[in-house]
């Protein structure tokens, strides 16, 4: 299983989500057709002949957004006990799906849980009636959630382990605060240890709904096919209320101070990672498009922002990324360097951060040039037939369709007096959350020159 608990694609960090930091697809509306079954199951399907296999995906609006407090981590654990309850036998899902040649998995997200195959494309339609048995009927026993607790948990303390995964963790919980919980897609030890049956039977009610789920099938696959299988396979699943309007989500926390995270570990390279909230794609959709416009130029390898960081020689490398999200997006900036330019580095860095509604060495012909080669790379992205399903499953979730439909049109609109805007409204002058991973050395004497600074910028 996989579970996106950190939303960062900066640097290989878990690189697994990075496809969706800052990465969000061009219009290639032409190739998308999608249908509404009665019971409101959207059927969403991309045709791609060019290789004989097909990705068929279940994703349900939901994942650590929809969590109380106390529950981190339950939006896991259905992606894990759902496989199991296959049938009421923890095999036989496996089985299923190795008779259609056949791999599945599942993934939670901020927003989003999915469970999907990706198997033969001749076998897609049997894959849509599979997923059709699995989630709908899905039933949950105690046996199965005391066999499962030990592999999320152990899922858990593997991120745990990996220095940088431990700095994206606390500079989160920072971050976000009160509303963590909401964030937190992996969960912790003592949360989940504390759901129950009783509050997964709930939840799953509530949340797994067909007129809050998306079908999504891509590869070489022809939408009517798909789409007789969706009814075939789906049809009788029942609607029911909104739980978004039954159950809203509380406002996030606002992050209304700077803080510092140090994390001293025995590391070679010292790594700064700066988080920002940023905005929400339901509140303010034309700063997420300015957003990733930023991003394009700043991480243009000839950009003066690279130039002044990188080809100076203070890091080895720089990036950022912002994170669309319905329920605010985190904006982040991540760079690694050598212990000796610890200091020097970092000066630099929150000096070009603070500079960012200026953007006085980037030209429109830098934005333009910086915007189509994106374009360019999510369109190869979805000429992956695996790469495809997914994308198309975040947009749908966090943004809907016509987000999707419309992003390369938007993107292209921006300028720079809307980078400038995003700039002033998210980054320059905001709250922040200043992470550091070091060695001993190098984090005790960051940690007495920060202090020495009195929590402001140092000089």
């Amino acid at each position: 299983m996989t579970t996106k608990a950190i939303p960062l694609a900066l640097l290989g960090l878990l690189l697994a989500r990075a496809p969706f930091l800052c990465a969000q697809q061009g219009d290639r509306g032409e190739t998308v057709r999608d249908t509404v079954l009665e019971n409101g199951l959207r059927v969403i399907v991309t045709s791609n002949p060019s290789v004989p296999l097909a990705t068929v995906m279940l994703a349900v609006r939901g994942g650590a957004i929809t969590q109380d407090s106390g529950q981190d981590g339950m939006a896991h654990l259905f992606e894990h006990l759902i496989f199991r309850s296959f049938h009421g036998d923890a095999s036989a899902f496996a089985m299923e799906a190795g008779l259609l040649n056949g791999n599945y998995n599942g993934t939670t997200h901020e927003e989003l849980v999915t469970y999907y195959l990706e198997l033969p494309s001749n076998q897609a339609s049997k894959g849509v009636k599979l997923l059709g048995q699995l989630v709908p009927e899905a039933k949950f026993q105690w046996k199965d959630l005391a066999a499962e607790l030990p592999v999320v948990e152990d899922e858990i303390h593997r991120g745990e382990a990996e220095p940088r995964g431990q700095l994206a963790a606390q500079v989160d919980r920072r971050l976000w605060g009160r509303s963590y919980y909401r964030k937190d897609a992996g969960g912790d030890s003592t949360s989940l240890r504390s759901i129950t049956i009783d509050a997964l039977q709930a939840d799953y009610q509530r949340y797994y709904v067909p007129n809050n789920s998306a079908l999504i099938v891509t590869g070489d696959v022809k939408a009517n096919d798909i789409f007789g299988a969706a009814r075939s396979g789906f049809g009788k699943w029942k609607r029911a209320a909104d739980p978004f309007v039954e159950h809203p989500v509380p406002e996030i926390a606002p992050l209304t101070q700077n803080a510092t995270v140090i994390v001293s570990r025995s590391v070679d390279e010292v790594t700064f990672l700066v988080s920002f909230q940023g905005p929400s794609v339901t509140k303010d959709p034309t700063a997420t498009y300015a957003a990733d416009a930023l991003f394009a130029v700043l991480d243009e390898p000839g950009s003066g922002f690279q130039h002044d960081l990188v080809d100076s020689g203070l890091f080895q490398s720089v990036s950022g990324g912002y994170l669309t999200l319905n329920h605010v997006g985190p904006i982040e900036f991540m760079g690694t360097t050598d212990p000796e330019h610890a200091r020097e580095a970092l000066v630099a860095l929150l000096g070009e951060i603070d500079q960012l509604d200026i953007l006085s060495d980037v030209t429109d012909d830098d934005l333009l040039a910086a915007t189509r080669r994106r374009e360019l790379e999510r369109a190869l992205e979805l000429e992956d037939g695996s790469g495809a399903a997914p994308s198309l499953a975040w947009w749908w979730s966090v943004a809907g369709l016509d987000y999707y439909r419309s992003y390369a049109q938007r993107l292209d609109a921006q300028g720079l007096k809307d980078l400038r805007q995003f700039s002033t409204d998210y980054i320059v002058g905001h709250p922040r959350v200043l992470g550091i991973l070091a060695p001993p050395a190098t984090a005790k004497d960051l940690a007495a020159w920060l202090r020495q600074a009195g929590g402001q910028s140092p000089p």
